[in-house]
Order: structure tokens, then C-alpha cells, then sequence
């Protein structure tokens, strides 16, 4: 497999989740239903109610099979959210299979990918239903703007489905803003690559601690401090292996 992907610091401060290359998913044709009745079928199993003030959804194929899911969001207030997933039932209804707070800027729902499938092109010849699986797993990123007062992050999450259930294979920091009590200011900027030619396939993440200026929020001079995580694949999820 052919991997072309730059990860760069600019990156980083510009937006979240700028690193990573991804291959958009082609869905078919989406079965009736309104905005209402979705949201009828998330509170009926759902512990955080869902409304019609803030919410979104999309029509996806997340799993093996040719029925579509669906994905769903609601931003109850800057860095306050809830991510849904709904799985067709055999009488075309559809149920609430999971539910993260987690508060999605966007619903970006894009299969992880860093490889370049043309068809009849001949330059890559993997199977096009293989391209963007981790292990054999379609593996989704999904973003989380979350914080409190004086904080911003924003947090990847990788996951996948299996026979109905949501996976969290892992999840990491990409930014992280904090203005502490007495005037010290940091921000953390991290980002991750994935590697499946190995066996088991490795994630590298790594993150860089910089000071800021509280007054102006620019990085001061000190000199940046960055930490590196090797994981690998293991039991369904990405595993530390060794930091440093």
C-alpha cells in the first residue's frame, strides 16, 4: 500500500484534524423518513433527548451489510454535544445503537484513508472495497470540540462498527488551548499516522506542549516539549506500546 501523507505544524493550528487524508463514502439512496421521525427514534432509547434545535444527520454505509445507518449530532452549546448511530431493524425502522457526548463541529463522515484507489489506473491495485480498513475494520474519525472554562480541545476519535456496536478503537488530543488561574497559558498541538502495512498495524501520536503568552496567546520562546506514543492493534483497539 501506497502512503502520501504530510503532516505538518501549520497544520495543526489552522484546524483540527487537517492531517488526516480521507476518501469520502458513496451512499445510495437514503430510505423516507424526516427530521422528526429520526429524532423520534433516538429519544426512544436515547438518555440525552434529542430536539430539533441544533440537530443534523446523514444517511451512511458504516458496516458490512448493504442497509444504510444513520449518523447523527446535536450542539447543545459551544463545547456541549451528543453524536448518535441508528442501525436499520429487519422492519425498516430504524434503533438507537450508540450515543457519545460528544459535541461534533460537523458531521464529516469520511472513511479513514491515505491511499489513492483509481479505478484502471494499474499504479494501485488493492481490492477498492479494502481501501480504508485498519485490520479489516472500516475505521471512522469522528471530532469533539469540548472544554470548560479557560479550555478548548478538540479530541479525535477512531472507531468502528461490529455486529451493531461501536468500537472505540482510540481517541487523542489534536489542540488543546487552557488559560490557568494566575496567568500561565499552554496549548498542546498533536496530530497521528497510521501504518497497516505492518502487522499488527502501528498508530504513531505525538503531542507538543508549547507555553503561550497569556496577554497575546502566542507561543512564547521556550523551547517546545513533544512526546511520542507507539500503538499497536490489538483485541480490536490501539494499544500503547512504548512512549517517549
Amino acid at each position: 500500500m501506497r502512503w502520501h501523507l504530510l503532516f505538518t505544524i501549520a497544520a495543526w493550528f489552522v484546524m483540527p484534524g487537517l492531517a488526516q487524508a480521507s476518501t469520502p463514502i458513496q451512499a445510495s439512496s437514503p430510505p423516507e423518513a424526516d427530521k422528526q421521525q429520526i429524532i423520534s427514534w433516538i429519544n426512544a432509547s436515547a438518555q440525552q433527548k434529542a430536539s430539533t434545535d441544533s440537530f443534523s444527520y446523514q444517511y451512511v454505509n458504516l458496516d458490512e451489510d448493504d442497509d444504510l445507518e444513520i449518523v447523527a449530532k446535536e450542539n447543545s452549546s459551544v463545547h456541549i454535544g451528543t453524536f448518535y448511530v441508528l442501525d436499520r431493524r429487519s422492519d425498516h425502522q430504524y434503533a438507537l445503537i450508540a450515543e457519545k457526548r460528544w459535541n461534533v463541529p460537523q458531521l464529516q463522515m469520511k472513511r479513514w484513508d491515505i491511499t489513492s484507489y483509481e479505478e484502471g489506473s494499474g499504479w494501485n491495485r488493492s481490492d477498492p472495497d479494502q481501501v480504508g480498513r485498519i485490520a479489516g475494520k472500516r475505521l471512522f474519525e469522528t471530532i469533539n470540540h469540548t472544554g470548560g472554562t479557560g479550555i478548548v480541545v478538540y479530541e479525535a476519535h477512531l472507531w468502528y462498527l461490529d455486529n451493531g456496536n461501536l468500537i472505540e478503537a482510540w481517541s487523542g488530543t489534536l489542540q488543546e488551548t487552557a488559560y490557568e488561574t494566575g496567568g500561565n497559558a499552554y496549548r498542546t498541538v498533536g496530530s497521528y499516522q497510521l501504518v497497516d502495512s505492518e502487522s499488527p498495524p502501528i498508530l504513531y501520536y505525538w503531542q507538543t506542549l508549547l507555553k503561550l503568552d497569556p496577554d497575546s496567546g502566542q507561543p512564547l520562546p521556550a523551547a517546545p516539549v513533544t512526546k511520542l506514543e507507539i500503538l499497536t492493534w490489538e483485541n480490536g483497539t490501539f494499544q500503547e506500546k512504548s512512549s517517549r
